[in-house]
């Protein structure tokens, strides 16, 4: 099977004992397409006769600076550190000056790796304060003994490690990190949470003692002698910038330009997501300040269900875009999405994860870099339970309560109940979880999505907000745009998540309320200045997904089959798994197809 993983990936080890360099190679191969340009490698070399074995793979996709010159892993003789980078530092060129002005001489021209190793050597890890990007680093000041991991803010770039006090593994891909440090087990706790919440909980993977690297994190590990001592270190917490400034929409607007414009640096030429939507129509809008040709794509069905062509073409006119159809046939068939899923090292269950490794897949033919509209939603309270927060009608918590308690588990989660009822964690917590699902599967021990997220977190949209950066962003959208993408070698930079943007939104007050609660208003005021109308601003949001209800339906023997004589039935009790195929709902489609989708991760020894 063909395994192609996310742009610029690494896989290292630091150890007590040589590896076999062979298994070193044999689970980068999952990385590689994560760097198709260039791969470099360094074996079992010691550094300053300390006593650990160091194993480094670089596989490089080249965008910034394609010389040599700016190669990884990079050492600096002067420092005697070294970097490995997976990702993009958009101030790179800001940064580079300031180094310059301090006496810092470059080897390279333009290289952001270089400005990222540098003043990660001059300043020290206070210079991660500085950087506005996306990424996962390894950083080793060789001379101090001293190594770090360190992830972005929001969590754009995946890092995972293992980690004892005699060895250290980490990479870019879960499962390689798990194959070489030999950690097979699979965690039946995480496992629970997958079922009830859709994905597993940073830190910790499907499997144990590999875990993954939190948001705004890094992990400072320190060699004594023999001993390898860890230290974790939150540099970057939304929920510690949380005010109640004065909004001024225009400066949002200029921060939000510039955070376009900083995205638009590349050597390659960069094309753009377009889904008619308010966020990616924003993008264009924003490109369009900065660039007269631009290049669009767009993933349609032939069904009308999931079919937004007709307010894609508007953008494509207004802005004068150079615009392709990548069109998906709803009879796709059910072996190319089997096929598709199985080259994941994660479970995303999300449907949407279809359209968009196949619209990164027909985009990477001729780009290694798109902006895209992502995180808009999160930034702007533009998913239904903002809205939900606002509505006065509520019930009693107890006659909800009641309600749900007798809600067949069959006919779905219980969301449409729990949503309304008073007690605002209980109804926020419901769009989240599926309860009646692990009722159904006859699971008790697992995480509360209220006890997990809401203890000692106050009654506001600001914490809707926070929870989204805390959990769903995180731990859902990122992973499945990052993987998509990059699954293709394509490097997906999204404006919307830049930190500063971030950090506005929730320092500032907010226009909505209960009485005049509208979610993106900035947006539809940004493009109501271009001549967009009610119509295009104000419908009803379609969703980017394919119709999971069809493709589970009508290979529902295959599904239920493949589940029942899967290893994954003396993890989880399945018995009753066939009662939801009695009730062909959408709902229900997407329960058989992410309990589906765990039989064949569990399955898959990859």
């Amino acid at each position: 099977m063909d395994y192609c993983e996310n742009m610029c990936g690494f896989l290292g080890s630091i150890t007590s004992e040589k590896i076999n360099e062979e298994d070193l190679h044999n689970f980068n191969k999952r990385i590689e397409c994560r760097g198709p340009d260039e791969k470099k490698t360094v074996f079992n070399e010691k550094f300053d006769n300390i006593n650990f074995y160091h194993n480094f793979i670089f596989n490089r996709l080249s965008i910034i600076d394609l010389s040599t010159s700016a190669s990884q892993p990079m050492f600096s003789k002067k420092f005697n550190t070294m970097i490995m980078f997976n990702g993009e530092i958009f101030n790179h060129k800001a940064l580079r000056i300031e180094l310059e002005n301090l006496g810092i001489k470059f080897n390279s021209s333009h290289s952001d790796t270089e400005t990222l190793l540098l003043g990660l050597s001059t300043i020290g890890l206070d210079f991660i304060n500085k950087i506005n990007g996306q990424f996962a680093i390894f950083f080793y000041d060789i001379n101090k003994r001293n190594f770090y991991l360190i992830r972005d803010r929001v969590g754009q770039k995946p890092l995972y490690y293992s980690n004892n006090t005699k060895n250290v593994y980490f990479g870019s891909d879960l499962k390689s990190v798990k194959n070489l440090s030999k950690n097979l087990s699979l965690d039946i706790d995480q496992i629970h949470n997958y079922l009830n919440l859709g994905t597993t909980l940073t830190p910790n993977s499907f499997f144990k003692n590999v875990y993954s690297l939190n948001s705004g994190e890094y992990v400072k590990f320190s060699i004594n002698y023999d001993t390898i001592f860890s230290k974790k270190v939150k540099y970057w917490d939304i929920s510690e910038k949380i005010d109640e400034k004065p909004f001024i929409e225009n400066e949002f607007v200029e921060v939000f330009k510039d955070s376009v414009n900083l995205r638009l640096e590349s050597d390659v030429p960069i094309s753009n997501f377009l889904s008619g939507g308010l966020d990616s129509t924003a993008v264009i809008k924003a490109v369009k300040n900065y660039r007269e040709e631009i290049n669009t794509f767009s993933v349609i069905s032939s069904s009308n269900k999931f079919n937004e062509s007709s307010y894609i073409d508007q953008v494509v006119k207004k802005y004068n875009t150079n615009h392709t159809y990548k069109t998906i046939n709803p009879d796709i068939s059910f072996e190319t999405i089997k096929s598709i899923v199985l080259k994941y090292d994660d479970i995303i269950y999300d449907p949407s994860l279809i359209p968009t490794f196949y619209l990164s897949e027909y985009m990477s033919q001729n780009y290694k870099v798109a902006l895209s509209g992502d995180g808009g939603d999160e930034l702007l309270s533009g998913y239904e339970h903002y809205s939900n927060y606002f509505k006065t009608n509520k019930y009693s918590e107890i006659v909800v309560n009641y309600v749900f308690k007798k809600y067949p588990a069959v006919l779905g989660t219980g969301n449409k109940i729990l949503k309304n009822s008073m007690n605002w964690k209980s109804a926020l917590s419901s769009y989240y979880e599926d309860k009646k699902l692990m009722n159904i599967l006859q699971i008790d021990n697992y995480s509360n999505f209220e006890e997990k997220f809401l203890i000692n977190k106050d009654n506001s949209w600001k914490t809707l907000m926070n929870i989204d950066y805390e959990f769903f962003l995180k731990e859902m959208m990122l992973k499945k745009i990052d993987k998509s993408s990059m699954l293709n070698s394509l490097e997906v930079r999204s404006p919307f998540l830049d930190y500063r943007l971030a950090e506005y939104i929730i320092s500032h007050k907010s226009s909505n309320s209960i009485e005049n609660f509208s979610p993106k208003n900035i947006l539809k005021n940004y493009l109501a200045k271009d001549g967009f109308n009610k119509d295009f601003t104000e419908r009803k949001k379609m969703g980017f997904s394919i119709d999971i209800k069809t493709i589970v339906n009508n290979n529902m023997a295959e599904i239920i089959e493949s589940i029942y004589y899967s290893s994954i039935k003396n993890i989880v009790d399945i018995t009753n798994l066939r009662n939801l195929s009695l009730f062909p709902t959408r709902m229900n489609a997407i329960r058989i197809w992410k309990i589906y989708l765990l039989s064949l991760y569990v399955d898959n020894k990859q």
